[in-house]
């Protein structure tokens, strides 16, 4: 797959160009040069063409999409306390299926045999391309090395390599946060969305920001590391969010308590909008408005609940892990 090619069909699958006059303005190419990237895509199968979209004067456009049957994806958070939250998405980065798992994150082995299982009940009669895993870890965006993590067992050299072993497929390690915030930017709560800030709240508490319509990493790769943010009583963000200190707050504390934190983030980043994933979504559905409220002090910042929820990083860590592989021509079906 050329570069061209690879460029084309990440535009076609984020929905960012539709049609094959909307791929030309976004890769600078002439229509013929479009077409036949998308001729060779299309032969490739993986993508396809949809119905017709609207005219703007000329010829009805034909709308281009990922083909859903091009490959499959399975995506397993490890970021909760006890539980492991996965998907199995299709070549479009949709979810067909869904499952959580009790898991102890402090034995290796649990957590390989529970993702299994897993993966096992979630693929059933679909051959799966890979696995991609969402860590509460500080990832190098290139090597795709654990540099950091709250767990210790994520930092181990030999970690993916174990769960390749064990579950007999490529395993692709993504940050949870980001994951969660490439699922909510597209399809999600952010879709179309150019800036904002993801909060995800697991055993840990992470952000990402995605600013000009990608994600901003950082020189090293560790760009969101909020969790050692302070309260103006002089707490840790990770400690007040801890789950034992949540379950006994009512919800119009917990929202203060995230406002305090959260308007930091929102001062700095000058940021007008924030989803909040992971572990919010226990909070109620109604705590993004709750949120929103105390934060009106800071402007017209809006506050929404990840369209996904607690299997938002599960969901963009494959959809990552299927950009990536796929437009390497490393779509390779496991044993």
């Amino acid at each position: 797959m050329t570069d061209l090619e690879k460029t084309a069909y990440i535009l076609i699958r984020r929905k960012t160009a539709e049609s094959r006059a909307e791929l030309a303005r976004k890769l600078g190419v002439s229509r013929p040069t479009a077409s036949t990237v998308t001729e060779s895509l299309l032969k490739a199968g993986l993508v396809r063409e949809g119905g017709k979209g609207k005219s703007t004067g000329g010829a009805t456009p034909t709308l281009l999409c990922a083909d859903e049957k091009a490959a499959y994806f399975i995506g397993i958070d490890f970021g909760y306390t006890d539980k492991m939250s996965a998907v199995l998405t299709d070549g479009s980065g949709s979810i067909i299926r869904k499952e959580e798992r009790n898991f102890d994150p402090a034995d290796l082995s649990s957590m390989a045999e529970n993702a299994r299982i897993l993966v096992r009940s979630l693929a059933a009669d679909i051959p799966i391309n890979g696995i991609a895993v969402a860590l509460s870890a500080v990832i190098n965006e290139e090597s795709r090395q654990v540099r950091k993590s709250i767990n210790p067992l994520f930092c181990d050299g030999n970690f993916t390599e174990f769960l390749e072993k064990h579950l007999g497929y490529p395993v692709f390690p993504a940050n949870r946060s980001r994951a969660a915030a490439i699922s909510e930017a597209f399809g999600g709560a952010a879709d179309k969305e150019q800036d904002f800030a993801l909060i995800s709240l697991g055993k840990s508490v992470g952000a990402a920001f995605w600013c000009g319509g990608g994600l901003f990493c950082g020189s090293g790769s560790s760009a969101g590391e909020i969790r050692n943010l302070r309260l103006p009583d002089g707490r840790r963000l990770e400690t007040a969010l801890a789950r034992e200190k949540t379950e006994k707050m009512d919800r119009k504390e917990l929202a203060q308590l995230c406002a305090e934190a959260l308007s930091q983030i929102i001062d700095i980043m000058d940021i007008k909008l924030l989803v909040l994933s992971g572990r919010f979504a226990d909070f109620g559905s109604d705590f993004a408005s709750l949120l929103e409220e105390q934060l009106a002090e800071h402007g017209s910042v809006k506050v929404r609940q990840a369209k996904f929820g607690r299997f938002s990083a599960a969901r963009g860590s494959a959809f990552q892990m299927a950009e990536i592989y796929i437009s390497r021509d490393k779509l390779k079906q496991g044993s």
